[in-house]
């Protein structure tokens, strides 16, 4: 086997944060496209350009006006998205061994490396907002090791645990940018219960939908 997975240690804090960090960000360009196929937005540009062609009489300077306008938004969303990466650093991935990795607590934390190099991760923990179910999360595999059966084998890690540990129940969250992670949920047992709308002021105005995941074990 290409790869060895095994329990989260202090050494993998920088990498474990570096990873999640960059697959966060790979998404940006899916909510840009997402963004735009929204029909307000669509009406705003339009009139926005009609409005730069009268006041100039030019449509040369209403394209290179619609341009300036397009790339602030597309600031805008980077901004959002960075807002976004240090709410995860914050939260559960501040301080990961208090998080996951305390004596008596159920809940772990998994890496998978090659060669000395951290490529993946996962973790399992109690459900904040549904009492009695377990959360999978941080799935993360490096852009370069992907197709190659590794998050599936990391998600398996995980449901061996919860498992042992005689769970019934395990969701996951995941949005609809991250289509390629739907079919890797499914082929585990997964089925979609639910989707909503991110609660954000921006998520709502680019109807940013949640999938909600469940697998049962009873």
């Amino acid at each position: 086997m290409w790869y060895q997975i095994r329990e989260y240690e202090d050494k993998d804090y920088s990498s474990v944060r570096e990873l999640y960090s960059t697959n966060f960000r790979e998404h940006k360009g899916a909510v840009c496209i997402l963004t735009l196929k929204q029909l307000w937005v669509q009406s705003l540009l339009l009139g926005l350009f009609i409005f730069f062609f009268f006041m100039f009489g030019s449509l040369l300077a209403s394209i290179l006006c619609l341009s300036g306008v397009l790339l602030a938004g597309r600031f805008a969303v980077l901004c959002i998205f960075e807002q976004g990466v240090q709410l995860g650093l914050n939260e559960d991935l501040r301080d990961i061994g208090a998080s996951y990795m305390q004596p008596g607590q159920v809940s772990c934390f998994w890496v998978a490396e090659t060669k000395g190099c951290l490529v993946g991760t996962v973790a399992i923990l109690p459900c904040v907002t549904e009492p009695g179910a377990w959360e999978l999360k941080r799935i993360s595999v490096r852009q370069e090791f992907r197709q190659r059966g590794l998050a599936k084998a990391l998600c398996q890690k995980a449901l061996q645990f919860v498992a042992r540990h005689k769970v019934e129940r395990v969701v996951l969250f995941t949005s609809l940018v991250q289509s390629d992670a739907h079919k890797l949920y499914h082929s585990l047992g997964f089925h979609k219960e639910e989707e909503f709308v991110w609660p954000s002021i921006y998520a709502r105005l680019i109807n940013f939908l949640v999938f909600k995941y469940t697998c049962s074990y009873i």
